[in-house]
C-alpha cells in the first residue's frame, strides 16, 4: 500500500483478475486507484491494457466502500464481496459488454480508510472547489431567445 501522498491523495496499485467468457484462467490486470482531496467524492481507477490504451473509470468512493460489504451500485458499474473474505467483484461497463474484475478485498478497505483519514465522511462538501459553480450562477444570463 503507498502512503498518503504529499498533495493530498492517496494511491493504490495493485493487481486484478478479469474473467474473460470461455477462458479458464483469469487475465491479472494492473490497476491504480487514485484519490484526491480537491475531488473527494471520486476515485479514479486506471487499468493498465498491455496492448491498447489504458481505461480509467471514476468511481464513488462511497460506493467502493459499499461494495466491500454488500452489493451495491446499478447500470454500469456494480460491486459486490466475493465467498470468503479475501476478494470483492467489480462489474464495469454495460449489459453484456462489461468487464469483470476481482480485487483484494483486505487491501481495497485498508486503501479506503486511507482516503477516509484525508476526508473524513460528512466533510467532503468543505473540500470541494465551488468557485466554478459560484461563477456560473452569478453571471449575467444572456436575453432568452424564442
Amino acid at each position: 500500500m503507498e502512503p498518503v501522498l504529499p498533495s493530498g491523495a492517496a494511491r493504490w496499485s495493485t493487481r486484478a483478475h478479469q474473467y474473460l467468457p470461455h477462458t479458464p484462467t483469469p487475465r491479472t490486470v494492473p490497476v491504480t486507484f487514485h484519490y484526491r482531496r480537491s475531488d473527494p467524492l471520486a476515485v479514479e481507477a486506471v487499468f493498465r491494457c498491455p496492448h491498447d490504451d489504458d481505461v480509467v473509470w471514476t468511481l464513488g468512493r462511497d460506493l467502493l466502500s459499499c461494495g466491500i460489504s454488500t452489493l451495491a451500485g446499478s447500470g454500469d458499474v456494480v460491486l459486490w464481496p466475493g465467498r470468503g473474505r479475501s476478494r470483492m467483484w467489480l462489474r464495469l461497463g454495460p449489459g453484456t459488454g462489461h468487464a469483470l474484475l476481482s480485487i483484494s478485498r483486505p487491501e481495497m478497505a485498508a486503501w479506503l480508510r486511507t482516503t477516509y483519514a484525508l476526508v473524513p465522511p460528512g466533510t467532503e462538501e468543505e473540500h470541494l472547489d465551488w468557485t466554478p459553480i459560484h461563477r456560473l450562477l452569478s453571471s449575467p444570463r444572456p436575453p432568452h431567445r424564442t
